[in-house]
């Protein structure tokens, strides 16, 4: 492939069986406005105590759905950094491409539920151990969806064409890790939950790192909207 031919806009038909393909404007809004709700849902579920003698103490009795709320926020951020960046080394989005997208997104949407279950039943002996396999389950099922889609996005070339092979290897080498540690986790949990609840800590805070700059063959497109 030429380099002229390379920085060419691609033709959005030339994805056999995947209707009409788009670039990812439309994508990335819908994906911004499900984080966006994602991320403020958890809030709306802190419950203000009814005022008057002990309203402090009751504030302070609402710790398991601040830490909640925190471990909610913290995962979906996450996940939204890395799907900001990685909504730049997609060209355009085919049938296959959005239909894994909104697996994941579902996810996103879901994940507070599995937080809280583990987070407010934390200080119950009974049930903690519950909440906690249901968290661990839940983090490795998102992550197991992000792998999806960007497998889906590479094997429908939805993934820009002018970035460096080796780059997407080591990119795809990173998902398969993480997914493969967050499964490991939940295995581990259903036999000793504290344990696989810190495996899975590990492994999530660990994508608080930036990821690897993009690798083009030959120069970098121009960022979009930015010209």
């Amino acid at each position: 492939m030429t380099k002229a031919n390379r920085n060419a806009t691609p033709r959005l038909d030339e994805h056999p069986g995947e209707g009409a393909v788009r670039g990812t404007q439309r994508m990335e809004i819908f994906a911004d406005a499900v984080f966006a709700i994602a991320f403020t849902l958890p809030l709306l579920e802190i419950k203000l105590p009814e005022a008057g003698p002990g309203f402090g103490a009751a504030l302070l009795d609402l710790w398991p759905s601040y830490l909640a709320y925190i471990l909610s926020v913290l995962v979906i951020g996450i996940y939204w950094a890395h799907h900001h960046f990685s909504g730049a080394i997609y060209r355009t989005t085919g049938h296959h491409f959005l239909l894994a997208t909104l697996l994941f997104l579902s996810l996103i949407a879901f994940i507070a539920f599995p937080t809280r279950a583990f987070a407010e039943r934390l200080s119950d002996p009974q049930t903690r151990e519950t909440g906690a396999i249901f968290y661990v389950c839940a983090l490795a099922a998102l992550s197991a969806t992000w792998l999806l889609k960007w497998k889906t996005g590479c094997k429908t070339n939805d993934v820009d064409d002018r970035l460096d092979a080796n780059y997407v290897r080591r990119l795809t080498r990173k998902y398969e890790v993480t997914t493969g540690l967050l499964l490991l986790a939940a295995a581990i949990a259903f036999l000793r939950w504290e344990a696989g609840l810190a495996l899975a800590a590990v492994v999530t805070l660990a994508n608080l790192r930036a990821p690897e700059t993009p690798r083009y063959i030959e120069e970098a497109p121009a960022i979009e909207g930015d010209t």
